[in-house]
């Protein structure tokens, strides 16, 4: 332990490299150069489709909260009946041109 060389991380992390590099050379691959400021197709705030996924939710319980609204309720009813927040209730709403009756 003492006295014995510690090896250097950042060359055994470089030599790695150059290892994969050699290797993606070598079964034919090439390198391409993208100039600066071109990215990849991805989204501008992110590189995951989650709040794809969140809209699709909405949009597959659009028709229940719109039945429900048309029955009466409001967003904190409708939330409470078929279990998510009322946030969301009023988001989906708020996409899919639902309204609310008043309360009277």
């Amino acid at each position: 332990m003492i006295g014995e060389s510690v090896p250097d991380q950042h060359k055994q992390a470089i030599a790695q490299l150059s290892a994969q590099i050699d290797h993606f050379l070598a079964t034919g691959h090439r390198i391409q150069h993208i100039d600066q400021g071109v990215s990849a197709n991805a989204p501008l705030l992110g590189t995951t489709n989650h709040l794809e996924t969140l809209k699709a939710k909405r949009a597959k319980r659009a028709p229940r909260i719109r039945a429900l609204a048309e029955a009466g309720l409001n967003a904190r009813q409708i939330g409470m009946k078929i279990g998510i927040d009322t946030r969301t209730v009023a988001l989906t709403a708020r996409e899919h041109g639902i309204t609310f009756t008043a309360a009277t």
